[in-house]
C-alpha cells in the first residue's frame, strides 16, 4: 500500500513540475501573458486574441476583440443567470453535454472584471500555440462546422458546444488547470476541483494583478 501511495504522489508531484521547452526558466523567453480569472467559484483563462484566433474554427460570431476569455462547463448550469440548485446537482452527479464560454474584451481584463481574481502568467510562443490549439480542440466541431449553444454572460460573448462530458469532479476548474497546463505552467489539474486551488497554484509563479 505504501509503495502505491509513493508512486502516485510521485505521479502528481511529477506534474507539477514545469515543462521547460515550453515553460523556460528565463522570463525573458516568455513574452506572452496569459490570465487567470476567478469569479468566485469558476475560473476562465484570458489572453490576447491575435495569439490564439488563427487556431479556432472558423465561424463569423466568434467574438472580435483584443483579448478573449475561454470557460467550460455544463451545458444548462453555466449558461443560465438562474441556475438553481437541483441544475447544480444535476451538473455535478449526472455526465451532461458540455459548453465552451468565448468572451471578447476590448480593454484591459481588470477593467472588465473589476471583481475578479486576476493572476497574470507568463509563457512562451510556443506554450501559448499550445494552449490555443488545446482550446480549439474543446470545440465540438459536427461535419467540420461549430454551433452556437446560447448567449454569453457578457456583452460580445457566446456560448458554444464543447467536447467531453460534464460532471464533477471534472470541474470547470480542472479544465482551466489543465488548458493552463498545456502551456507547460507548473500546476497539477488533480487538486484542481476548486477555483481557490487554482488561484493558489496559479500565484506560486504568476503576478497578481488583483484581488477580490
Amino acid at each position: 500500500m505504501k509503495k502505491w501511495l509513493f508512486i502516485l504522489l510521485f505521479l502528481f508531484s511529477g506534474c507539477a513540475k514545469p515543462v521547460y521547452h515550453l515553460y523556460p526558466e528565463n522570463e525573458s523567453e516568455r513574452p506572452i501573458p496569459v490570465y487567470i480569472i476567478s469569479h468566485g467559484w469558476h475560473v476562465g483563462i484570458a489572453i490576447e486574441s491575435k495569439h490564439v484566433k488563427p487556431f479556432l474554427p472558423a465561424h463569423d460570431r466568434i467574438p472580435q476583440a483584443t483579448y478573449l476569455k475561454f470557460g467550460w462547463g455544463d451545458q444548462l448550469y453555466y449558461p443560465n443567470n438562474d441556475a438553481g440548485f437541483w441544475l447544480m446537482l444535476r451538473a455535478a452527479l449526472i455526465p451532461t453535454r458540455s459548453v465552451l464560454h468565448v468572451v471578447g474584451i476590448n480593454r484591459p481584463v481588470e477593467h472588465y472584471f473589476p471583481s475578479s481574481t486576476i493572476i497574470e502568467i507568463k509563457v512562451s510562443k510556443q506554450g501559448a500555440d499550445k494552449l490555443a490549439t488545446y482550446i480549439s480542440d474543446r470545440f465540438k466541431r459536427v461535419d467540420g462546422r461549430v454551433k452556437i449553444a446560447a448567449d454569453g454572460l457578457y456583452p460580445n460573448s457566446l456560448f458554444f458546444e464543447a467536447t467531453e462530458s460534464y460532471y464533477f469532479p471534472k470541474t470547470s476548474n480542472k479544465w482551466t488547470a489543465r488548458a493552463l497546463r498545456e502551456t507547460g505552467y507548473p500546476i497539477t489539474s488533480f487538486y484542481a476541483v476548486t477555483s481557490g486551488n487554482v488561484v493558489r497554484q496559479a500565484k506560486k509563479h504568476g503576478r497578481v494583478i488583483q484581488e477580490r
